[in-house]
């Protein structure tokens, strides 16, 4: 404290000031301080400075009593953040306001709760499709080598290689550790010899990886039995992981096992010479039984070269220093050198490599062999998906909250004249929002397991067998916490504004009843609900929409009524194809079947093609075109509808073909007629077929994709599927034929299952990713909509707190209770209207992206986001009713009464 000093007449000891400084309380410094000033200027006048000195120390040392030395009074300096009394009485309190306010309390629970548990879905979910091989030591290493294709102008990628690729890649390519091939296969059934009676069988074996000991070494397992570095250095042997070896043989330990024999194929007897646990963390090295790859290797024949699998995969271990793209430039040259001969024959086609690292391998979606792959661009949006649902539960307490707090303004308002701090009271006020966030916790839990049970099918499989117990409880921890001070600050600090002289007026003092700033924030939040509102609501029209015209639209042929069953693959190979025909005539003499066909499904997820050339006119037109290999009863049960010639007739071998409308414009044909006569040859054929008949366009893939061209055909070899007209449209009809069907089916196959299903279902294959994102949109836009309600409800609830005076005013003057009731609505209405405008532009951006999705798609029409807005609109006048009637019934006696 400076204080004007007397001219010439020194001036006190300044270390004697310090020390009165840094015992004196604070709020009697200045007062004690200039007393003895004061004092010090009469001595030095009387006595001298000297003198004067003495006399002020001892002064000093005199006003050292309790009273005047520094303390820390609770008045002043508040309660200490760790108190175990402060802390029970937040508790109390808080529990007394919740109790107080068990509606708003309810639904602040509510909204909350729905929030936490899409976060909680959407994490578990994730953060399980980002684990895949996140422990593997060797991650930043490990690349796998895929093949891409080059093909009248579309392309398209394969995982696999062609199967001379590691040997060359051994011996010529630079920067490469280990060269790991992986040959996926499938048998149809595996035998365990047994000690005495029958061996027991296994069927349909999938997870069969042919490989070499430096599978080992790329991918670490815990070795139970068994010695890594030679096992499967010799033929016919074989390693287990501990789930399959259980399997074979149960009961036996992993040293029992060793040297125990298995039985492929009826004829290949390999050795057990090792047994691995399973990988402890999510892999996409699916596994489970590893067989020596020179078990089943022959020399390979150089055309080869010229043939890629999407099973036989090669994975490369890459030195620490090595350059990918260089590495990948050197695999290119390798195979071109070796293929380009053989890739002459399909003329217009080109094929190169490139190195997948093991990171992308989950999210490589166009890579997908059959197993469990991610979209990474469908994770960020439930990542996007989870935050938006968040804030808008936030969003709605936040409303809520603040709704309360002119209820809340004499209790603030008495704690501040009794020496509250806004700390203390922001702090109480995170503390209240912190019990609810955990009481939304409890119910956010039983809303996930609701949500586990009843959409089962969109969690992936394995998620619940690998669970980061200390990552969930780092995310649960941090989730807390950051609900608890997004929802919680600002009506924190909204209350700790009051001013108590206001408030003890009758005047919350703040900005929510300041006609300058009339909820300027609190509106704007209310319009960011219903704006992503309206983006889910507009998004769900359409992809419903979509996806109802994609199952109901015409396809170019009849699918009601019709089933499909195809004959086991492996009966195939062990049955005359004379017996395919007899079951098909013994079908047709029952009476609930109207018509039976040995072919290709017209629409399914698999498809064979190649190159035809169009031969016998000037300048050859080569197209690659989608074989489908039919029977002479096909056209006429699908009812594809004949444009020029005649249907395919009896045939063992392919003699001729029919064609669609866009194989003929794309051969350079004006009309069906003109393609009659014409002749095709299939490349690495030696004869040419004529074309004998034009159908109409059908779908032979979903309606994202063009029609392509296609070429039916007759081939009594190729023909595996049978397809069923059922004479009755009526379902109730069918279980009886089913039965008959299976009858019949048992007497030609005894021993294999009849395997069927509708064609509706496997249309319903096409779109299965598009049903799951429409129950996704749908969920969430009745979560969006859910939330959006209860703080629309919550700002109603202010404003009717708000003008309970003024509409008894109005009431009395003469005001209808439909007046109030839309003078109460308007404001709200405007505020919906105002996000509905905002928001129809980005949903039609959001919609229009989505459909260019599909080749054949719906219209998009204005009526979708007039319709949108108008049921926004509903739902919030709705909404808002209660309040506004409530209020506008309320006696205005009683709102009067205080004035």
């Amino acid at each position: 404290m400076n204080h004007p000093k007397p001219p010439n007449m020194g001036q006190p000891p300044r270390w004697v000031d310090r020390l009165l400084e840094l015992v004196c309380a604070p709020h009697l410094l200045e007062e004690i301080q200039g007393d003895l000033y004061e004092r010090y200027v009469r001595d030095a006048r009387q006595v001298g400075t000297g003198n004067a000195n003495r006399r002020y120390w001892r002064n000093v040392l005199r006003f050292m009593r309790p009273f005047a030395l520094k303390r820390q009074p609770r008045s002043q300096t508040g309660t200490p953040l760790i108190s175990i009394d402060m802390l029970l009485n937040y508790v109390k309190i808080a529990r007394r306001q919740l109790w107080r306010n068990r509606l708003f309390s309810g639904l602040n629970v509510v909204g909350l709760s729905i929030g936490l548990s899409a976060c909680w879905v959407i994490y578990r979910i994730v953060s399980f499709e980002f684990s895949f091989d996140t422990q593997n030591p060797n991650r930043d290493r490990i690349v796998r080598v895929v093949s891409r294709f080059m093909s009248d102008g579309n392309e398209q990628g394969i995982p696999g290689t062609p199967l001379p690729l590691p040997d060359a890649v051994r011996r010529h390519v630079a920067g490469v550790e280990r060269v790991i091939p992986l040959l996926y296969h499938w048998f149809d059934h595996v035998q365990i010899p047994q000690q005495q009676g029958k061996p027991v069988q296994f069927d349909d074996n999938r997870s069969v990886v042919l490989t070499d000991t430096n599978y080992f070494q790329m991918v670490p397992y815990n070795w139970l039995s068994g010695n890594p570095s030679q096992a499967l250095a010799q033929p016919n042997c074989v390693v287990l992981t501990q789930s399959r070896a259980t399997q074979y043989f149960p009961g036996l330990s992993p040293l029992q096992i060793l040297h125990k024999t298995i039985v492929y194929r009826d004829t290949l007897t390999v050795q057990v010479v090792g047994v691995v646990a399973d990988l402890p963390y999510p892999s996409d090295f699916t596994g489970s039984e590893f067989l020596s790859i020179s078990t089943d290797q022959q020399p390979y024949d150089p055309g080869t070269w010229g043939s890629t699998n999407s099973g036989d995969q090669l994975f490369l271990l890459l030195t620490a220093n090595a350059d990918p793209k260089q590495i990948e430039t050197q695999i290119n040259a390798l195979s071109k050198q070796n293929s380009a001969t053989y890739l002459k024959q399909f003329g217009n086609f080109q094929r190169w490599h490139l190195l997948q690292p093991l990171a992308e391998l989950h999210f490589g979606v166009e890579y997908n062999e059959g197993g469990h792959r991610a979209n990474k661009h469908v994770l960020f949006g439930l990542i996007g998906l989870a935050c938006f649902i968040l804030a808008l539960a936030v969003i709605n307490y936040v409303n809520l909250a603040s709704a309360q707090v002119p209820q809340r303004a004499r209790e603030i308002g008495i704690r501040k004249t009794l020496g509250s701090r806004q700390r203390t009271l922001i702090m109480q006020f995170l503390g209240e929002t912190a019990a609810i966030t955990l009481l939304a916790f409890g119910l956010a839990y039983g809303l996930s397991q609701l949500f586990f049970t009843t959409f089962g099918d969109l969690i992936p499989d394995g998620m619940t067998a690998h669970q980061n117990w200390l990552a969930i409880a780092l995310f649960l921890i941090a989730l807390l916490i950051s609900v608890t001070l997004l929802a919680g600050l600002y009506p924190g600090w909204l209350i700790a504004r009051f001013q108590p002289a206001a408030v003890l007026r009758g005047q919350t003092g703040y900005a929510a009843t300041d006609r300058r700033n009339p909820l300027t924030l609190r509106k704007s939040l209310i319009v960011f609900q219903f704006f992503i509102a309206q983006l889910f609501i507009v998004g769900s029209l359409i992809v419903n929409q979509q996806l109802r015209y994609a199952l109901q639209a015409d396809m170019g042929f009849v699918r009601e009524a019709v089933l499909t069953a195809p004959i086991p693959w492996k009966l195939t190979k062990t049955t005359p194809v004379n017996q395919r025909f007899a079951l098909k005539q013994a079908i047709q003499k029952l009476p609930g079947v109207s018509a039976v066909s040995l072919g290709n499904q017209p629409a399914s997820n698999s498809y064979s093609s190649n190159t035809h050339e169009l031969v016998g006119k000037k300048g050859k037109v080569a197209l690659n075109m989608y074989r489908k290999y039919v029977d002479t009863d096909y056209i006429p049960l699908y009812k594809l509808p004949l444009l020029a010639g005649r249907n395919l007739q009896p045939a063992d071998t392919i003699r001729e073909y029919v064609v669609n409308e866009t194989a003929v414009k794309a051969l350079g044909f004006h009309t069906p007629q003109e393609a009659l006569g014409a002749f095709l040859k299939e490349n690495g054929g030696n004869k040419a077929v004529p074309i004998v008949g034009v159908v109409r366009d059908f779908h032979t893939r979903s309606f994202r994709e063009k029609i392509q061209p296609i070429a039916l055909m007759t081939d009594q070899e190729s023909l595996f599927t049978l397809n069923i007209k059922l004479a009755s449209n009526q379902p109730a009809d069918w279980q009886q034929t089913i039965t008959q069907l299976n009858t019949v089916w048992k007497q030609f196959y005894p021993d294999a299952a009849f395997d069927y299903e509708f064609y509706d279902q496997t249309m319903d294959a096409f779109y299965k990713q598009d049903r799951q994102l429409s129950r996704v949109v749908n969920l969430a836009t009745a979560i969006a909509i859910l939330i959006s309600c209860l703080g629309l409800f919550g700002l109603a609830t202010l404003t009717a707190h708000q003008r309970t005076k003024e509409i008894g005013i109005r009431k009395v003057l003469g005001a209808s209770v439909a007046g109030v009731v839309a003078l109460l609505s308007k404001d709200f209405i405007k505020l919906v209207l105002i996000a509905v405008v905002l928001a129809s532009p980005l949903a039609w951006w959001a919609v229009t992206q989505y459909l260019q999705r599909f080749t054949y798609r719906i219209n998009l029409s204005a009526w979708v986001f007039v319709g949108s807005g108008l049921l926004a609109l509903l739902i919030a006048l709705l909404t808002v009713s209660y309040q506004s009637i409530k209020a506008a019934s309320l006696n205005p006696i009683k709102s009067l009464r205080s004035d």
